[in-house]
């Protein structure tokens, strides 16, 4: 490894700091989370998809501990997306030309592994690290998902916490643009917030294009930096896929069309693949958070059922990059219900004889949840508390805020700036 490859992306063994322009202006929630871990001798794994600034965090970590006085040399970064290298081979490379001594040896180093996903085995040479080494702290990140996950529970179990980083929240969204409301008083702002939220919808929390206005270069930014690298690099990569035409249909489908119920037998007759391959790329882009996919759930609240599956995009900006008419009302009430699915990381839908858009639990009990961005349409929430015994109903609407008889009614932009928790455990 030629210590000038090193050099370069560890800039602060010269300068003594990281550079401005690594560590971003906004420090996110997350943060706080890390720095918990950081004085335990646990790796610290963040996950998440491409382009949600995993980078920047790390960046923002190591410029935290050289502010608390650690030796800059004692700090070393690499980024696997950028070359091609050996755990190994950093390992002593660094030793060798920047420590001069064994990293096991005096002082706590500190390893940031940017992208480790890309590293062959890589669980394995982490887990010799950490248990030859007690004072080595490190740090690595991650654009897949639960292959990732994975791989280091199998082999780093109970040494390792996993944290996800999303796409910024919009209550993250409007603190960056500048965009201060009492939430006590909400209705007050639902002008003030429209503009905004539909912003955010377009751009879907990725933090490089906050400020961008033009669609034509958000699109792009969304197609070539987060799908097209997960379609044509990272999931061939993972799992040696050959049918990148495949992945790419699927996707698009589910784009336009949020919230579809999976046909297997359509999909095979329309798209002349098997059952199995249909079945398994629909999984790859899972695994690479392109999409999530939602059971619908058996009376009882404990089992879900094989069929039926409703898949939705991982990101409302999907739906942006390849809809043109992405801001008419009939479009919206599906995007609306794709926000939702991610807020809420649903698991459970509810379809026999009439429909709910999601459920979750609260306490032990279900709570069903109705997202009508037109009309705001109670009868299926009544109907789901009738049958199940519910105790209350959320309906998330464009822009009404309404309480009556166990169901609640809020905005959908209000629904996005809380935890799901607090709007849920509400007295009905």
């Amino acid at each position: 490894m030629d210590i000038e490859i090193l050099s370069k992306f560890n800039p602060w063994w010269v300068e003594k700091n990281v550079p401005a322009e690594l560590t971003g202006t906004h420090k996110r929630p997350i943060l706080d989370e890390i720095y918990k871990y950081l004085d335990k001798r646990y790796i610290i794994l963040l996950y998440g998809l491409r382009r949600v600034g995993k980078t920047t965090i790390l960046y923002q970590i190591i410029d935290e501990l050289l502010k608390k006085g650690e030796e800059p040399a004692n700090i070393l970064y690499f980024s696997f997306d950028d070359k091609t290298a050996s755990i190994g081979e950093i390992i002593s490379a660094y030793e060798e030309k920047v420590r001069k001594k064994r990293i096991g040896e005096s002082e706590r180093a500190y390893l940031f592994f940017d992208e480790i996903q890309k590293v062959g085995d890589w669980q394995s040479d982490i887990k010799i690290l950490y248990d030859l080494h007690p004072r080595l702290k490190i740090f690595l990140s991650g654009s897949a998902s639960i292959a990732l996950q994975r791989k280091s529970k199998e082999s780093l179990a109970g040494r390792i916490i996993d944290l996800f980083v999303t796409p910024l929240t919009f209550s993250e969204f409007l603190q960056w643009k500048g965009v201060n409301i009492d939430m006590k008083k909400p209705e007050m702002f639902q002008l003030e917030i429209k503009p905004h939220f539909m912003d955010y919808l377009r751009k879907g929390g990725f933090p490089e294009i906050i400020n961008e206005n033009s669609d034509e270069i958000i699109r792009k930014y969304i197609k070539n930096a987060v799908i097209e690298h997960i379609i044509y690099q990272d999931l061939p990569r993972e799992f040696g896929l050959k049918d990148i035409g495949l992945l790419k249909i699927l996707l698009e489908a589910i784009a336009n069309e949020p919230g579809m119920i999976v046909n297997i037998d359509r999909l095979v007759r329309d798209l002349k693949r098997n059952r199995i391959t249909i079945g398994n790329y629909l999984e790859y882009l899972r695994y690479g958070l392109l999409v999530s996919i939602i059971s619908n759930l058996r009376e009882g609240m404990l089992v879900s059922s094989r069929k039926n599956k409703k898949v939705y995009p991982a990101n409302c900006s999907f739906c942006f990059a390849y809809r043109d008419d992405f801001f008419a009302d009939n479009v919206l009430e599906k995007v609306a219900e794709t926000v939702v699915s991610s807020h809420i990381n649903a698991e459970y839908y509810y379809r026999n004889s009439f429909e709910i858009d999601f459920v979750k639990k609260s306490k032990g009990e279900p709570i069903p949840i109705e997202v009508k961005y037109g009309s705001a349409e109670t009868r299926q929430l009544k109907l789901f508390r009738a049958k199940f015994n519910a105790p209350k109903g959320l309906l998330i609407s464009r822009d009404t805020f309404a309480q009556e008889d166990g169901i609640k009614v809020v905005p959908l932009w209000f629904f996005l700036l809380q935890p799901t928790e607090k709007t849920i455990d509400w007295n009905g």
